[in-house]
């Protein structure tokens, strides 16, 4: 999917919480632990490096069947299947310069696979590795702003770049477990993890976001507009009921100087708004006077009419 199509979501399978932190973060990376053991306890002889590659490929492709089967399968994955096909192949046909690599530089082929696995898309404008593990840990609605596109092309040059840094360390001194194994894995752990903590707020902070185009993320949004102070300790549902070609159900809940935003109904509202959906496009905007489009009918509202008067307060206008 290129990456200008925001709008497309991909549906994430549901799967339990153990199952996803496997596929996530650790059923890749199996076949790539058994095979630098085995590489290890064979000093990395040439008939150990053969037997090694070869149990990779099983355990890799094994793998790659059961994340396909349970719609888990990564550009991760079709990476370093083909890091293990590409050098079985290469290795069991006599290939010596196949073997003389994966003896002496594994660590550097392994990083150099995993920079390529996330640079080739990123050079091509498709869709990045980012974007499997983005969609399972941020909400539908977020997916369907341009921001969601951008920072995930910057996460991904920065895995890349990182990627590379741990391959460039490997290379640099092979037979040095700390240029192979502790370098690049604290480049990974401490320098790469932490990132998605703080470089998407980072990118946001040097480059707001505008106001939301549809009717979806301006509401769900909201909360990124909260005024804590202005609100106080006051607690109230607030429900839109939206019409229109964007009609849907959203609600906001404030409680204890924070707000939570909800698609759905909520059991029993404070406020109600009924609201086709350009109606309050406009009036986030700033193009509709909120009070004048009541006035004139534009939208209606049910139950505490003060908390209709509150809304300026607590969700400043933004632009």
């Amino acid at each position: 999917m290129p990456l200008s199509s925001p709008d497309v979501i991909e549906p994430v399978p549901s799967s339990g919480r153990l199952a996803r932190i496997f596929f996530m973060h650790i059923g890749s990376f199996v076949a790539v632990i058994v095979y630098f053991q085995l590489c290890e306890r064979a000093a990395y002889t040439p008939a150990g490096v053969r037997f090694a590659l070869l149990v990779g490929l099983t355990l890799m492709s094994g793998y790659s069947v059961l994340a396909h089967r349970c719609r888990e399968l990564k550009q991760f994955d079709f990476g370093l299947l083909a890091m293990f096909v590409l050098g079985t192949l290469g290795v069991y046909a006599g290939m010596d310069s196949v073997l003389f690599l994966f003896q002496h530089y594994s660590a550097t082929i392994l990083f150099v696979t995993l920079g390529l696995v996330a640079l080739i898309p990123l050079l091509l404008g498709r869709e990045t590795f980012t974007y499997y593990f983005a969609r399972r840990q941020t909400p539908p609605w977020q997916q369907k702003l341009s921001e969601f596109s951008a920072i995930n092309q910057l996460m991904t040059g920065y895995w890349a770049l990182l990627f590379l840094i741990a391959a460039g360390l490997a290379i640099y001194s092979p037979y040095d477990w700390r240029f192979t194994v502790l370098y690049p894995n604290l480049l990974i752990f401490v320098v790469g993890i932490p990132a998605s903590l703080w470089l998407p707020p980072l990118y946001l902070k040097l480059f707001p976001p505008g106001l939301p185009q549809t009717i979806e993320p301006l509401l769900m949004g909201m909360p990124f507009t909260f005024d804590r102070k202005a609100a106080g300790d006051t607690q109230a549902t607030l429900q839109f009921r939206v019409s229109g070609t964007e009609a849907g159900n959203y609600y906001l809940r404030v409680a204890g100087g924070k707000c939570e935003s909800f698609a759905g109904t909520a059991p029993a509202p404070d406020l109600t708004l009924h609201t086709p959906d350009t109606v309050w496009l406009r009036i986030a905007r700033g193009e509709l006077d909120g009070a004048q489009a009541f006035q004139e009918g534009l939208y209606r509202v049910e139950g505490d009419f003060s908390l209709l008067t509150k809304l300026a307060e607590w969700f400043p206008p933004r632009r």
